[in-house]
């Protein structure tokens, strides 16, 4: 299955299970030492059981992901899935609002990068930007090879990433400085703390939802989705909680408040110079790996939403290594803007615009599970939610907490930038019906079926027969 042949699409089927889980994990772990800061702001160490409860509540809606994803493996993802549940026309927001969570990744990590960068030489936060600026625009060509290698390159980053990262929090728990009683108080801001830690930390489980853009090139069966998303989900705690638990140990949190990149400031404190350069090179090479894996998932969700004629023809355009190059260019330019556009504090900027998105799309998500078991029975489903009354109730709930986790916290000025990116998704709408009206046959509203999957089969064995004629 690993014969790298083409789909319908154009792209290429070459990504392996582990190389899936490595993009999405390598999607949720991100610049921990700078962001951590935020999470201890919101709850102290109790940041900790925060993580790990956001994440068991999303392992209902990442099992619905799943069913879903093994259903309709096509470009668009979620797309495809709420435009079947709903209709064309809330697909298109739908998508437009989940190709802004993706977009927003992108400041994120190249001002994480560019943040971790600077405890070799400290920079102004303008110089920061320009950093940040030039790691998008070289991240733009990478972006066009061919995602066999992306995935070879993400699998020796985020293993590199992981072993260096755990292995210097076994440096600060057998430091002879760490102690249990540094970690107290586990919750100084509370039951509202906690509760704003729980819904907002999903943004650290954002990146199991790119699964679904990947799954048309992925060369594995269709029931084994799940443990993708299960396997990502939970290499991502163990690095997080092992991080939480390492550095407050250490310092506590007040310390750990007043820093600016924390793992390396604390090897600097006991001593170990050489675990902080090493620690800063694994942060850095894991934010890349989050930077590969949502800039695929923007892509994919522009290549999808032209594939359904919700957005113009030119973004299926595929180029010799099977990577969509004109989709390429609008994540560049909507990553540069975003980019542009971020204050100082860009951490608290992302993180709420960035939570309620997640909260929306996976309510969303959620009632599309549901509605589609009730109105889509007969459909093929390789792999099937248990306890799916439960589980998918427990789907729909888990991101209304969100949305009001994040909407407790959100700034006034976060809210007119998404309102402002709506407008600029209202004018392409707009743009859309009249082509449709002008030209009806090439711009006849499309959604993508299980009858499209069947016509990737057809592709796949002609194919493998005409592999084995060139043989």
């Amino acid at each position: 299955m690993g014969n790298g042949f083409e789909t319908s699409s154009g792209l290429r089927r070459d990504l392996s299970l582990w190389q899936v889980i490595t993009m999405a994990a390598g999607g949720m772990i991100a610049a921990w030492m700078v962001e951590m800061i935020y999470w201890f702001e919101l709850s102290g160490t109790g940041c900790f059981i925060a993580l790990l409860v956001s994440g068991v509540l999303v392992i209902p809606l990442a099992l619905c992901y799943s069913e879903l994803s093994g259903m309709l493996p096509l470009s668009g993802g979620e797309n495809v899935w709420v435009s079947n549940a709903f209709n064309w026309d809330v697909g298109y927001f739908f998508n437009w609002l989940l190709y802004l969570m993706y977009i927003l990744a992108m400041p994120t990590v190249a001002f994480g990068i560019s943040t971790m960068a600077s405890y070799f030489a400290p920079l102004p936060f303008e110089q920061v930007r320009w950093l940040a600026l030039a790691v998008l625009l070289v991240w733009y060509f990478i972006s066009n090879i061919r995602i066999k290698f992306l995935g070879i390159i993400q699998n020796i980053m985020f293993t590199v990433m992981v072993v260096i990262s755990l292995g210097v929090v076994v440096l600060f728990v057998t430091s002879g400085q760490w102690s249990f009683s540094n970690l107290t108080p586990w919750f100084p801001q509370g039951f509202k703390g906690f509760y704003a830690a729980v819904g907002i930390l999903v943004f650290k489980y954002i990146g199991f939802d790119m699964i679904p853009q990947l799954s048309e090139e992925a060369n594995f069966p269709r029931n084994q989705h799940w443990k993708a998303y299960l396997g990502a989900m939970a290499i991502t705690f163990i690095v997080y909680g092992a991080a939480i638990i390492g550095n407050a140990g250490v310092v506590g949190t007040e310390w750990i408040l007043n820093t600016d990149i924390i793992d390396p400031r604390i090897a600097d404190l006991l001593g170990m110079h050489w675990a902080a350069w090493t620690v800063v090179i694994a942060g850095i090479l894991g934010t890349v790996t989050t930077l590969t894996g949502f800039w695929l998932a923007a892509s994919r969700s522009l290549l999808g939403g032209s594939l359904q004629k919700q957005l113009p023809a030119v973004l299926q355009k595929i180029n010799s290594q099977g990577q969509p190059w004109a989709a390429n260019i609008v994540v560049a330019v909507f990553s540069i803007f975003f980019t542009v556009l971020a204050p100082i504090a860009w951490v608290e900027y992302i993180y709420t615009i960035y939570a309620l998105i997640a909260g929306v799309v996976y309510l969303m998500v959620a009632l599309s599970f549901v509605i589609l078991r009730r109105t889509k029975p007969e459909w093929e489903r390789p792999y099937k939610v248990p306890y799916a009354p439960l589980l998918g109730a427990i789907a729909v709930i888990f991101p209304i907490w969100v949305i009001t986790a994040s909407l407790s916290e959100i700034d006034p000025r976060s809210l007119a930038i998404i309102g402002s990116y709506f407008a600029v998704g209202i004018v392409i709408y707009i743009y859309v019906k009249v082509m449709q009206k002008k030209y009806p046959e090439e711009w006849a509203p499309y959604i993508l079926t299980p009858k499209d999957i069947k016509e990737e089969k057809a592709l796949r064995s002609k194919d493998i027969r005409q592999e084995g004629v060139n043989a």
